[in-house]
Parts: C-alpha cells; sequence; structure tokens
C-alpha cells in the first residue's frame, strides 16, 4: 500500500468517524431534550389542569357576583378572583419558564442557566402560592357556600370552625405537593447536568 493510499483511507476513516461521532452527540441531545420534557411535563400537566380550574372559578364568581347581594361577600369574591388570577398567571408563566430551555439551540451552559432562572422562578412561585392560598380559602369559602349552599357563613354559622378545618388540612397537603415539585424540579435538572459528562 502506498503513502498516498494510506493518507485517502485515513481521511476516509477520520469522516466516517466524526459522522459517527455527530449523530452520537445528536441522538443524546435528543434523548436529554425527550426525557427532560417528560419530567417537566409531570408538573406542567398538574399546573395546567389546575389553571384552567382557576378560570372556571374565576367565572362562576363573575357569572354569579349579583347573587352574593351583601358588600362583605362581594369583597371576598373580588379577592378570591383577584388571587385564583394571579395564581394561574404567575404558574404558567414559571412553567413556560422551563418548558423553554431547548438543549440543542444552545450550548450546555446557556441551557442550564436558562433552567436556573425557570427553576428560581418556579420555586418562587410556589412558595407564593403557599402563602397566597389561605388568603384564597379565607375568601372563597363564604363565596361559594353562599353560590351553592344560598347561606351565608358570617351570619349562620361560626366562620371559624371552618377555616379551622380548612387549614388542618390545608398545610399537610401543601407541604407533600411542595416536596413533590421540587423533587420533579430536581430530576429534570440532573437530567441537564448529565449533557456535562
Amino acid at each position: 500500500m502506498e503513502l498516498e493510499e494510506m493518507k485517502t483511507l485515513w481521511g476516509e476513516m477520520s469522516a466516517a468517524l466524526e459522522k459517527q461521532k455527530t449523530l452520537t452527540d445528536s441522538l443524546i441531545i435528543k434523548m436529554t431534550q425527550t426525557g427532560y420534557r417528560n419530567k417537566i411535563s409531570k408538573v406542567r400537566v398538574p399546573e395546567m389542569i389546575g389553571a384552567l380550574l382557576c378560570c372556571i372559578q374565576i367565572g362562576y364568581i363573575l357569572i354569579n357576583f349579583k347573587k352574593l347581594g351583601a358588600w362583605y361577600l362581594e369583597v371576598c369574591a373580588i379577592a378570591a378572583a383577584v388571587v385564583l388570577f394571579s395564581l394561574c398567571v404567575l404558574s404558567l408563566r414559571a412553567i413556560c419558564a422551563m418548558g423553554s430551555v431547548h438543549i440543542s439551540k444552545g450550548s450546555y451552559k446557556e441551557s442550564l442557566l436558562a433552567y436556573s432562572k425557570g427553576k428560581i422562578q418556579f420555586v418562587f412561585i410556589q412558595k407564593l402560592s403557599f402563602y397566597l392560598t389561605p388568603l384564597l380559602m379565607l375568601a372563597i369559602l363564604p363565596v361559594a357556600v353562599k353560590l351553592f349552599g344560598g347561606k351565608d357563613l358570617f351570619v349562620v354559622t361560626r366562620l371559624w370552625v371552618w377555616y379551622a378545618a380548612a387549614f388542618v388540612l390545608y398545610y399537610p397537603i401543601a407541604r407533600w405537593v411542595f416536596r413533590h415539585y421540587i423533587k420533579i424540579v430536581t430530576d429534570a435538572e440532573g437530567i441537564l447536568k448529565e449533557l456535562e459528562e
């Protein structure tokens, strides 16, 4: 074999190996993107369902606003609608920020930076919703009882009993959901960090 033939053969093998490496890298990035999307969808789906339910509740409150009658029930209805709308919008924005990470479009560092910003925003929103939900319960319980049962909780019963029962159930459930979401978000971050290796 002559030197020129060996150079040509070596160049062809080198090109074939480079092509194989590019295909392998592309496949790894696609698999990582798919794994990341699957993890994020475990948070996205419940949040979107929650946002839809918030919108339905806001619509129901607004449609039946005249049935409330008393000014304090109207104030509660407005407060509930504002909190529901805020939770809905903020939650969807945070999910979109985390879901907008495209591994194949940028470098590893850019992807991780975009994810970190989304994660910080998502965790902040989850903590904010942890504190806004008790306010929502305070506002929506009298409104719901009036609209569904026709009774005014401020007049008929001792309202604090209802709130005490609601808060006893709220804290453990909210804490469990928050921990579950943080685990999913951390797992998604782990998928991104595997790219570095």
